[in-house]
């Protein structure tokens, strides 16, 4: 009877995640037949005949909130070309009336220019969005005067292609619920992508502390 349970129990667990998932991401509770599909297919017996673990429902699920992200937001507060890259967090956006933005990415803490990897970290960014249009979702004002926001490349959120990529931290003291933002850098921690390859990689929040305190 205990094995008999063991399929069931899976597929509870999975709809269970489900709900808390679009609910996090969208306040509401749906289930379209091509999400019931997609999470049915992860839970069925694989090819040699055991049950799909849990991880793997939790990986299914953080693949469809990254491709759901990564869609193009239409209502951007500010529209327009790159035209510097300060750091890997960092740009100026020029838009069509000739007014420069810098934008702080939102969510995301790269290393510092100083800091170990702080290059990359800025080339990086330069590479994927240097000399390029790009729209930009503003959620507010940093203390520096920069806005915060999260960057698109066509239908691509940079912020989150940063830290997927090992290029960045996931700011978790700013975002504490962005789970897809968590689930990026878990992957790239895992694999050992970009900054992640380094010994002992420092977060840059640690790093400007220590400069703060070593200082004379």
């Amino acid at each position: 009877m205990k094995r008999s349970w063991r399929p069931w129990r899976n597929l509870v667990l999975g709809l269970v995640g489900v709900s808390l998932f679009q609910y996090a991401t969208t306040g509401e509770v749906t289930w379209p037949a091509t999400v019931a599909e997609k999470i049915g297919s992860t839970l069925r017996p694989q090819a040699n005949g055991s049950q799909a673990s849990w991880r793997d429902a939790t990986d299914k699920l953080e693949e469809m909130g990254a491709a759901r992200e990564s869609r193009p937001t239409p209502a951007f507060g500010i529209a327009g070309r790159v035209v510097r890259v300060a750091d890997g967090d960092t740009v100026s956006v020029l838009d069509n009336n000739n007014t420069q933005h810098k934008i702080r990415l939102q969510g995301i803490d790269a290393p510092e220019r100083n800091q170990r990897y702080g290059k990359k970290s800025r080339d990086a960014l330069s590479g994927m969005v240097s000399g390029r249009t790009v729209g930009v979702v503003v959620l507010g004002k940093d203390s520096y005067g920069r806005s915060n926001g999260t960057v698109y490349l066509g239908e691509r959120n940079i912020n989150l292609a940063m830290v997927a990529a090992g290029h960045a931290w996931w700011y978790r003291y700013y975002s504490p619920y962005d789970r897809l933002l968590e689930a990026a850098e878990g992957k790239a921690r895992a694999t050992k992508l970009g900054l992640w390859a380094e010994p002992d990689p420092v977060p840059p929040w640690d790093w400007r502390r220590q400069q703060k305190y070593s200082k004379p």
